[in-house]
């Protein structure tokens, strides 16, 4: 079945040195965009076929990428982040080009050094006595250029002996945000810093009528218990949305933990974990 008859679309942007866009009007594009509430980013996958030597050629590491998917009345970003690395295959007749990227911006193998360290992401940096929490956090996240979308601190303690940034920086930005009763996580590619249990309220029923698919199941994981449900593809859908969903089996407003997007094959559909 086409494009046309499900109004399906996909959009992915790349910008760089050389600015580019790609649709399913043109070109055969799946993808596979996970997401969750833990503060590792994650890699997310765009396939598309057969583009020419040239355009793959633009496409390079470390390249923002933008990924839109929905329908032609209702679609939105997915994710966003930086390009890691650019794999073309055979497929058949098909030639394949993978993109992966890495949402939001991956500083995880930054370390401080010395002052005398001639690299630029290395960083040294001592707060004195008295400094707050929100401080550290944003000096911490705008040194490293990171693009902070939300900050909301359950607690902003006080380090009265003042704080000094040592070894991993994403460690150090984690430790204080945990004494903040806060946790870090990327949403549609963006960080957040937040109680693990506020959610953003998405104002989305979710029900048969607006593409649920099938019953959601109900699981039990360590002290959380929730349901796993799938449904058409939804972009309202990401980490932390609060949606309500109507079924024979989960009725009431959930908090979405974790899930994917996937656009493969006839699957354009969204699965999630919900709590």
């Amino acid at each position: 079945m086409s494009n046309e008859l499900f109004g399906r679309v996909i959009k992915v942007h790349i910008e760089g040195d050389y600015k580019t866009d790609f649709s399913n009007e043109n070109f055969h594009i799946e993808f596979e965009v996970p997401f969750d509430d833990d503060s590792t980013p994650n890699e997310i996958v765009v396939k598309i076929c057969n583009l020419s030597s040239t355009s793959i050629n633009h496409i390079k590491k470390d390249n923002k990428m933008v990924l839109q998917a929905g329908y032609k009345s209702d679609y939105g970003i997915l994710s966003q982040g930086k390009i890691s690395r650019v794999l073309t295959s055979r497929d058949g007749v098909d030639k394949v080009t993978a993109i992966y990227m890495t949402e939001g911006q991956d500083y995880s193998g930054v370390k401080v050094t010395t002052a005398t360290s001639t690299d630029k992401k290395d960083l040294k940096i001592a707060f004195g006595k008295g400094t707050k929490a929100d401080a550290i956090i944003r000096k911490l996240v705008s040194s490293l250029g990171i693009r902070l979308g939300e900050m909301t601190l359950p607690k902003n303690p006080t380090y009265k002996s003042g704080y000094t940034v040592t070894g991993n920086i994403l460690n150090n930005l984690n430790e204080v945000v945990k004494d903040c009763g806060a946790a870090l996580y990327y949403r549609r590619g963006t960080l957040i810093i937040r109680s693990i249990k506020v959610g953003t309220d998405e104002r989305f029923v979710l029900e048969e009528a607006t593409g649920l698919l099938g019953s959601p199941d109900p699981f039990e994981e360590d002290d959380l218990k929730g349901y796993t449900a799938t449904c058409l593809l939804q972009h309202r859908i990401a980490t932390a949305s609060i949606i309500q969903i109507k079924s024979k089996t989960a009725n009431g407003q959930y908090r979405a933990k974790k899930g994917k997007h996937v656009a493969s094959g006839s699957d354009f559909k969204t699965e999630m974990t919900v709590i």
